[in-house]
This record gives structure tokens, C-alpha cells and sequence, in this order.
């Protein structure tokens, strides 16, 4: 028995239910995944990565531009995008983080084309549906960073190239090269996904219905790969030159891959919880999917495998690279696989099953809205700087890099003396700016009577709250932690 068998799912429609499916196929899931990062998107505390969004768009087009010749290259079109975004908009966390919502609306509603363009309207209606209620689409819609424009992106590379296999013509692989080399430049470890085209190419002119062979498929699609890589090779060699950007990663262990396999079937899986989440029973639906339509998994199963399972072994083999959010954009092909399922078993079932989706899922968001939801929790701290900090205290930052907030919040640090800077991060070309020496922090210190440390919770207990930083006179006095950062405060009582 084929893996690969082309087994009809759905009947074909009528001309007026195809007209009134072509609106509901992508409206739908549109609106479950507007519907679902809408909720609550102020909630979430703006973290690390957000803060250097921040720190980036609201620099001068020349100081952007000086950012991105030292560090974060990868993300120079994102940044120029919402460059423009909080130039009309502000830099509020709803107007900060809705192109990412309204991307994951786009990548949901795509699913629901695509699985139409694959000739299975409800694998992808359902697998839409699955999409849009996913706690990982949460997670990552309501955030301001490049990586739900990304799936967006990727879902739709996939349906130029579907549309170009299906009915080759010169303008379709161009158009799918051209978008496949936009989609890296939205996020360079994206174009993995190229990968898995190739083996779609591949098995649907050995196994689909198409009338079209190896001449008329693939020597295009190498042409238009072949450029996409060619477009993209200037930035893949300027970013290596800022490697050390990606120098915090560490080699994936056995529980990144765990937390892979949850993640990319839709969960957070969240740390020390029993409760199973939405994962298995996505799983479960992708593999009965995966073998009842073969249309959709000649698509899915590479696009879904085969980045992650490279990106790994490079990081295994290589030099480490595997963080889970860079191959997000695989995320809709296991949902495609579970519209397949879905569509598979009698149709009585579907709005059951959806509905325990969600049941499931209701955990995962409600926990990626909490206050635990990101790495970070600024917000009690900044709190307690508001509160208890006066005008003229002090403040320093451990390390460097915790400066991006003062772009978040800065009606809390305009108050207090960046006592430690020697240049401003604008200038500096960085997110962190540069810092003076112990011997000018010292006499920078003589006199102050009030310091206030802001940090990253490890680095601050393993130096004493920054009492590395200090000179002897300063005693600290009070800590407080929220998730991945901590606040010091240190007196000098001979001042």
C-alpha cells in the first residue's frame, strides 16, 4: 500500500456552494485566529526580544541602519516594516503586536486555500480551524517579532509553489522564487522550508495526478531555488559576521526535542504540568491524515519534518542554532495533516472533535497570557522602580543589554542617571551601548546615595545583585525578582 495514495476526500461542489465555500474557506479560520489573538493581547508583559523591537524602530533611519551593520541583520525587514508601523501607530503593546495577529489570520485563512488548491476544501478548512486555536499560534501572534509573519509567509510560498507544480508556467516559479527569497529575508533559517518543496516536487511527479513529469516540474523549481539561494546568500554571509548574536544557544538536548515534538503540534508544553494539552490529539489526526490523503501529505510530512530535522543536526553537527521559534513556520503543516484526519472521518465528528480541540487548548492560552507567559515579567519591577525610585537615583543595568527597556518604559528610567554610560546605544550602533571602566564607575558612584540595579535574575544572584559592579561603600539593601529579571537596590550611607 502506497503512503502516498490519492484517495478523494470531498465531493466536488456545486457551482453556487463553490462560490459560497470560496468565501467561508479562508473567512473562518480568518476570523477564529483574529478572534483568539485579539484576547487579551495587552496582557502579556513585553519581554526581551519585544524590548529590542522597540529599541530598533524608534531609532532615526541612520541609526537603524548603524544598528543593523553590527547586530541583528536577520530581522533589518521587520524592523523597517514596523519602523513605519509605530511611526503610525506609536509604540503601545496593541499597536506593536497586531501585524503579527493579523499575520496569523493570514497564515490560518491560507491553510484553508491551500488545502482548497490540493483539491481537499475541508483538510483545509479544519486544518485552518486547528491552526487558529493552537496555544503555539498565541504564543507567537501576540508578540512583536518577525516570526508569525514568517508562517504567514511560508504558507503562502507553499500555495505559490503548489499552484506552479500543479499548472507549470514560467511567471508561477518565478513568482514562488521570488516570495521563497522575501520569506528569507523575514527570517533567514526559514528558507530550510526550501527543503521540503524539493521533495514535494519530486514525489507529486511520482505519485500525483498531475499530467506533468520531472521536465516540466523540477528543472523549473531548481531555477527559481537556485535564485531564491542566490538572493539570499549576501545576507546569509553578512549575518554570519554577527554570529555571536546567536552565541547564547546551546546544543538541543533530549527535552528540546520533546518540547519540538509538543510545539510544532500546536502546545506550549508547559513545564511541570500533567495536563496532556491539544498536541496529541493533533498527532493523532495528522497521522490518520498523513495516511487517507495523499495530496496533502506530499505537501505536509516534508514541510513539517524536514527543517526542524536539519536544523538540529546542524546544531548537533555543526554549531548550535536550534531555537524552537525558528522553525515556527512549520506549525501549519502539521495542522493541514489534522484537517486531513478530520476530513477523513464522518463528517458528524468534525464539530465534536474541533470542540475538543479547544477544550484542550484553553489551558495553553490562558497560560501563555499569564504573568509566566514569556521569559521575562518587567512589569512588578518596573513597578517598583515607579514607586520607589526618586529622581536623581541612580540606575545601572547587568548586563548591558537590559537597557533595551528603557525604549519600553520611559517614563520610569528618564527619572534616573544611567550613572555607568560611556555611549547611548543609538550612538553605540548596539542595544546595549557601552559602559565606562571600574575606575570612572567610581568616581561616576562618589556621591550617590541611592543606586538602583536592573538585570537578569541569574546573573544578578550569582554577583550579589551587581555587587560586582559596585564600589565597597554601596550595601544593598532590598532585591525584587519577576520571572527572568530581577531590581536591586543599593545604599551608600557615607554619602
Amino acid at each position: 500500500m502506497s503512503l502516498f495514495p490519492t484517495r478523494a476526500l470531498t465531493r466536488p461542489f456545486a457551482p453556487s456552494r463553490a462560490r459560497r465555500a470560496g468565501l467561508l474557506l479562508p473567512g473562518l479560520p480568518a476570523l477564529a485566529a483574529l478572534t483568539a489573538g485579539l484576547w487579551g493581547l495587552d496582557r502579556p508583559p513585553v519581554w526581551r526580544d519585544e524590548a529590542a523591537t522597540v529599541s530598533a524602530v524608534t531609532r532615526t533611519p541612520a541609526e537603524m541602519l548603524d544598528l543593523l551593520r553590527q547586530v541583528d541583520a536577520v530581522h533589518g525587514v521587520y524592523y523597517a516594516f514596523m519602523h513605519v508601523v509605530t511611526a503610525l501607530f506609536g509604540t503601545g503593546d496593541v499597536a506593536l503586536r497586531l501585524p503579527s495577529v493579523l499575520a496569523g489570520a493570514l497564515a490560518a485563512s491560507g491553510l484553508a486555500v491551500l488545502g482548497r488548491e490540493l483539491g481537499h476544501p475541508r483538510a483545509g478548512l479544519y486544518g485552518g480551524l486547528l491552526l487558529a486555536v493552537t496555544p503555539i499560534l498565541s504564543r507567537y501572534v501576540q508578540e512583536a517579532r518577525p516570526y508569525a509573519l514568517t508562517m504567514a509567509a511560508t504558507v503562502g510560498v507553499t500555495l505559490l509553489l503548489v499552484r506552479a507544480v500543479r499548472a507549470p508556467a514560467r511567471r508561477r516559479f518565478l513568482l514562488y522564487g521570488a516570495a521563497l527569497a522575501g520569506l528569507a529575508y523575514l527570517n533567514l533559517f526559514a528558507f530550510l522550508v526550501v527543503g521540503g518543496h524539493g521533495v514535494y516536487v519530486l514525489t507529486e511527479a511520482r505519485w500525483g495526478r498531475a499530467a506533468y513529469g520531472p521536465r516540466r516540474t523540477l528543472a523549473p523549481w531548481c531555477a527559481a531555488a537556485g535564485a531564491a539561494l542566490a538572493a539570499v546568500l549576501p545576507l546569509a554571509w553578512f549575518a554570519s559576521g554577527q554570529s555571536a548574536q546567536v552565541g547564547w544557544i546551546r546544543s538541543p538536548g533530549p527535552e528540546d526535542v520533546r518540547l519540538l515534538a509538543i510545539r510544532l503540534f500546536g502546545d506550549l508544553g508547559m513545564t511541570g504540568s500533567a495536563w496532556p494539552g491539544l498536541a496529541p490529539l493533533v498527532l493523532l489526526l495528522a497521522l490518520y491524515g498523513a495516511a487517507r490523503c495523499g495530496a496533502v501529505a506530499r505537501v505536509a510530512l516534508p514541510w513539517l519534518l524536514l527543517s526542524p530535522l536539519t536544523l538540529l543536526a546542524v546544531s548537533w553537527a555543526v554549531h548550535p542554532y536550534f531555537v524552537f521559534r525558528y522553525v515556527l513556520c512549520c506549525v501549519p503543516a502539521a495542522a493541514l495533516l489534522a484537517g486531513a484526519g478530520i476530513a477523513a472521518l464522518p463528517r458528524a465528528l468534525a464539530v465534536p472533535l474541533l470542540a475538543v480541540g479547544i477544550g484542550l487548548a484553553v489551558p495553553g492560552h490562558l497560560a501563555t497570557r499569564g504573568p509566566e507567559g514569556r521569559q521575562d515579567n518587567p512589569e512588578p519591577l518596573m513597578a517598583v522602580l515607579e514607586r520607589a525610585a526618586r529622581p536623581g537615583d541612580a540606575v545601572a543595568f547587568a548586563p548591558g543589554l537590559v537597557r533595551k527597556y528603557t525604549a519600553v518604559y520611559p517614563g520610569v528610567f528618564d527619572r534616573l542617571d544611567d550613572v555607568l554610560l560611556r555611549r547611548s546605544p543609538e550612538r553605540d550602533g548596539s542595544f546595549s551601548g557601552l559602559d565606562v571602566g571600574r575606575r570612572i564607575a567610581a568616581a561616576r558612584l562618589d556621591g550617590v546615595r541611592t543606586l538602583w540595579v536592573v538585570g537578569y535574575a541569574r546573573k544578578m544572584r550569582a554577583t550579589g545583585w551587581g555587587d560586582d559592579l559596585l564600589p565597597e561603600p554601596f550595601t544593598c539593601t532590598g532585591h525584587w525578582v519577576s520571572g527572568g529579571m530581577a531590581v536591586a537596590r543599593f545604599r551608600d550611607d557615607a554619602a
